[in-house]
Order: structure tokens, then sequence, then C-alpha cells
């Protein structure tokens, strides 16, 4: 029974849902902010500071009373400046009316001053001694409040930061270091299992390369991983499955789902409560499956993926990807666009066909390496995907084609 990759999409999101919402029952992880920071937000985080937690200017300019240039549009107005104020100074002597203090950007208004003017909207134009002494024009009136920055103008101490749910992206990150958060309360994380089959892999014979990638894209999104690979041997199969249900929340498996007389993992999850095995409309990665195992009173989900590396990567981008990401708190769709193809193709009818490619200085898209599902190699050269339509069977240089970011 075949499936369209919409159908499929919306299977795997289905399942990868329900497992983050049992995970999401779990207690909360209390994880101090760093760069490794990842997930979402369990409870809402309060600031312990005021942000900004001083008066700063927003320009390199003059500090100034905006009362004293309340003339200056019709006659220009020459103050005397103190010493210069930068950033990283300690509060700076009161700024007497009639006086002017060079600022440059991020450091603390004098007290007394209402406004800051640009040095470039000044005469001469630059700051003048360090120490102060110099002489400066105005051209023009200012409004208080003119490029200033307010202590807490972008969040008071007290107030919150991030809601509960909110996505720990790099921008949050910085939000809670600069809101003097230290620790935080994170939505247990999906724990994901990756299980590589067949024997050729367990000898060597050929490298496992699969679980590598299927990792490397769990540790992108943030996601706890293991890696696991297992002969052509359904109790060993069996076994194992049983055992990383009670530790996992998402189980993905790469081989053994097609129609071959060794296809094991098909032999051991098809049959399962909601299991389904069969083809979707794409190439590579036609064939799929999906499945559960029990632990305790939950089924863990088994994503069941072909074993050709490049079946894998188009498969984990098509079907797994978006889903994770969303669990995951992180961006869940790739980039996307159309260009001008730079070669002719051809593509097998009622297929969305997903060819790999590089997208050119001028913004034309080359083919990188053939259609098959092995070449490994290949698809690491390339930067996007191309996106064939499953109603084209041919295109010429020139016509336009849909793709994804993947590099």
């Amino acid at each position: 029974m075949g499936r369209s990759v919409d159908e499929h999409v919306r299977e795997v999101a289905t399942l990868v849902r329900a497992a983050a919402q049992r995970r999401a029952t779990d207690p909360p992880e209390t994880v101090a902010v760093s760069a490794a920071l990842a997930g979402r937000l369990a409870t809402p985080v309060r600031s312990r500071l005021d942000v900004p937690g001083f008066d700063n200017s927003q320009m390199d300019g003059f500090a100034v009373h905006a009362e004293d240039l309340a003339r200056a549009g019709v006659t220009p107005v020459t103050l005397p400046t103190v010493a210069h104020v930068v950033a990283g100074d300690a509060v700076p002597p009161r700024l007497d009316p009639g006086t002017a203090a060079p600022i440059m950007t991020g450091a603390p208004l004098p007290p007394g001053a209402d406004a800051v003017v640009p040095v470039e909207r000044t005469r001469p134009g630059d700051f003048g001694p360090v120490e102060g002494g110099g002489l400066v024009e105005f051209g023009e009136a200012v409004e208080p409040g003119t490029f200033l920055r307010r202590a807490g103008s972008d969040v008071e101490a007290g107030a919150t930061v991030l809601e509960a749910g909110a996505p720990l992206t790099p921008a949050a990150i910085g939000a809670l270091v600069v809101s003097g958060v230290a620790e935080v309360e994170v939505a247990p994380l999906l724990r994901l299992a990756v299980v590589a089959t067949g024997a050729e892999l367990v000898t060597g014979a050929v490298p496992d390369s699969n679980s590598s990638v299927l990792a490397a894209h769990a540790v992108s999104l943030g996601l706890p991983v293991t890696t696991h690979v297992v002969p052509d041997d359904p109790a060993l199969l069996r076994e194992l499955l049983d055992r990383l249900a009670v530790e996992h929340d998402v189980i993905v498996t790469t081989g053994g789902v097609s129609a071959g007389t060794r296809e094991v993992v098909r032999q051991v999850v098809e049959g399962t409560p909601g299991s389904w095995f069969g083809h979707v409309a794409v190439q590579p990665g036609g064939p799929q499956g999906l499945g559960t195992v029990r632990s305790g009173d939950h089924d863990v989900p088994i994503i069941c993926l072909p074993g050709n590396p490049v079946s894998v990567l188009v498969s984990f981008e098509l079907f797994l990807r978006p889903a994770l990401a969303q669990a995951a708190g992180r961006v869940a769709w790739r980039p996307s666009g159309t260009s001008a193809l730079a070669e002719p193709l051809t593509s097998p009818p009622g297929r969305l066909q997903v060819r790999r490619g590089r997208l050119g200085d001028d913004g034309r898209v080359s083919l990188v390496g053939e259609a098959g599902s092995h070449l490994a190699v290949s698809y690491a050269r390339a930067d996007v995907l191309v996106l064939v339509p499953e109603h084209t069977t041919e295109l010429d240089a020139g016509d336009t084609v849909e793709w994804w970011r993947i590099a």
C-alpha cells in the first residue's frame, strides 16, 4: 500500500508529537544557562536585573541638557566640553547646565543630562580633548530622551523574560544571560535511539554511516541520542527494541523495511499497534515503515527508514526533521526558495524526486551527482535539495525548481 509524501509527513508528526507530549509530563530539569542549553522552558523566567542596568547612550555623541539647545535651530549654540565618558566607566559626575559631555555608545549617561546629540551633527565633528576643555557647536535643537537607552527599557527586574514553552534559541540564551539568570527549568528533551540493522554493519564490511548521520542531526537539534547496531536477527532486534523503549522516547531504525528475504525491521515491527509498511511516493527513500514498542503504560514510536545512505538523509529531511525540530524548539522547516535550473533533468512519474544541488553565484541551481540513493559523498557536496514534483517528468535548463537549503 502506498502513501503520498504529505500523508507520511502527517503520520510521522503525529507519532513524534505524542511522544513529545508524553515526555513533557516528566519533571522538568534544572539546567545552568550556557551555550549548550537546548529545548524549551518548562516555567516562566523572571529577570534578576534591569536591562539595561543604567541609562546609557545609544550613539557616539554629546550628552547635553536639551534645554541648553532650545535656540540652536535659530542661532548655533556653542558649549564647552567636559571629560569623555566611555563604556565601562563608573557613573560620571553630574553634567552642569551649559556644558556637554562627549559620550560613547553604551556609556553611562551623566546625571542631569537628558539627551544625546550624535557627533556627526556637530561642529567641528570630533570629540575634542579627552580631558575636556574643548568647544562644540550645535546647529539644531533636541528633544529630551533623544538617543538614550533608559534603565529597564528592555525589561525591568522581576518582569518576565521568557514564558513557559519558549524555545531556547541563541537569542533566548543571550536574553537570559543579560537578565542575570543563572539557571532555568527546562522541559525534558525527547530522547532518541538510532538502530542500524544489517550483518554487513556488524562485521564492518560496510561502514555504518547512517548512525553517524542521524546522531549528528539529533545533536544539531539539541536532542540526546544513542546509537546501536544489530544483525539481521529478529530475536536480537526485538530484545534491543524492548530495552531501548525503557529509556528512549523515539526509536529510529535504518534498513530492513523493504520486500527482501531478510527485512528484519519489517518482520519485527509490522503488526505492532499502529504499524504501517509500504512505499511513499518519493525517490529516493520510497520504502518506509512505522510502528511501536510497548514500554510500561505507553507505546514508544518506531520510525523505520530505508538503509541506503542518501535515502536516510532525504527521509530525515522530509519526514523526521520537521517534527523533531518542533519538539526541540528549533526552526522546523529548512529555508527554501525557487531558482532556475542550470541543466536538464528527468524524473519518474508519480514520485517526488529529491535531487542534490548547489546554488551558484548567478542564482541558478546545478545538480550534484546522479539520482542514486547510495551517493553519500555527492550529497555532502550539495548545499540544497532540489524538489521535482511527482507530476513532472522532464525539466529543461532555465526551468524553475524549488529547493531547500541544507548547508
